[in-house]
């Protein structure tokens, strides 16, 4: 038998090496959220060329709304199957310059976490060159709606029933299937439904998800990634998943619309 001290000595070598291993599995997980990435693309001489060539494509196209997803880590190290780490609504709006004109733009609605707790989130507007502010890679995966599901989306995310459907409690793996937590993506989705269905109430938007064939994408996870992952990365829960870890992705958002028909067009602007 050990005595206390060796004991305890003991206890902690082996939780450190613990933490060792699972922080060295965890990037991969912990890197798929929708915060800049310390490496990012900080260059304004990068990053504002990239955002107008966006926002003209979508003019071209005649885009009111776009679903615009953007890399905010190397996707070498993010899960298989997810592309993107960050997906906003950019509406063509009225905007309100410093000076206070007001001209016409794209304005960016996303769902971003708080910097001081990761583990929480906010509705917050921004415009292009911030959602392209400190990106790994100047790519954005687009999906631009049916032109009627456009002006369904203008009307409900300017009304009081868009932030009806947000959670605050954030985790980067969140179940669409369940209110616990929400990520950018998931609000998205629910957005899309609540515009499509005009319901405002998330339980029965998630009943709608699940009854018009939704399908989340699988994130590969190993077992210690899964069981200790909690522990040690804010923001990153898995205790709303019985099984398989399942979220929602620019791609699965895209197949369900496409599936119901209500897709303009999908592609992607590199720089």
């Amino acid at each position: 038998m050990f005595d206390t001290r060796l004991r305890s000595n003991f206890v902690a070598a082996v939780f450190a090496l613990l933490v060792s291993v699972v922080c060295a599995l965890l990037p991969d997980v912990a890197s798929a959220n929708s915060s800049a990435a310390p490496e990012g693309i900080k260059d304004p001489e990068r990053v504002l060329p990239f955002a107008k060539k966006v926002e003209r494509e979508l003019a071209a196209r005649g885009a009111r709304v776009a679903i615009v997803a953007r890399v905010g880590r190397d996707p070498e190290s993010l899960p298989d199957g997810i592309d993107y780490t960050h997906v906003g609504i950019w509406i063509y709006s009225d905007i309100e310059t410093e000076d206070g004109r007001t001209v016409r733009g794209y304005a960016v609605h996303n769902l971003y976490q708080f910097n001081d707790d990761l583990s929480r989130s906010s509705l917050q507007q921004d415009f292009p060159p911030d959602f392209f502010a400190d990106v790994f890679a100047m790519r954005a995966g687009i999906t631009i709606p049916s032109p009627e599901l456009q002006d369904r989306l203008v009307a409900f995310v300017s009304s009081p029933s868009y932030a009806k459907l947000h959670v605050p409690n954030y985790s980067l793996v969140a179940n669409p299937y369940d209110t616990a937590y929400q990520n950018c993506t998931n609000f998205v989705l629910s957005t899309l439904i609540g515009a499509i269905h005009g319901t405002d109430d998330l339980s029965k938007v998630i009943e709608i998800a699940a009854e018009s064939g939704y399908e989340p994408q699988k994130v590969e996870l190993n077992g210690l990634q899964r069981a200790f992952g909690p522990l040690f990365v804010a923001g990153f829960e898995t205790d709303d998943h019985d099984g398989d870890i399942r979220t929602s992705t620019l791609g699965s958002i895209t197949k369900y619309l496409q599936a119901q028909e209500l897709v303009d067009a999908s592609f992607v602007i590199e720089e």
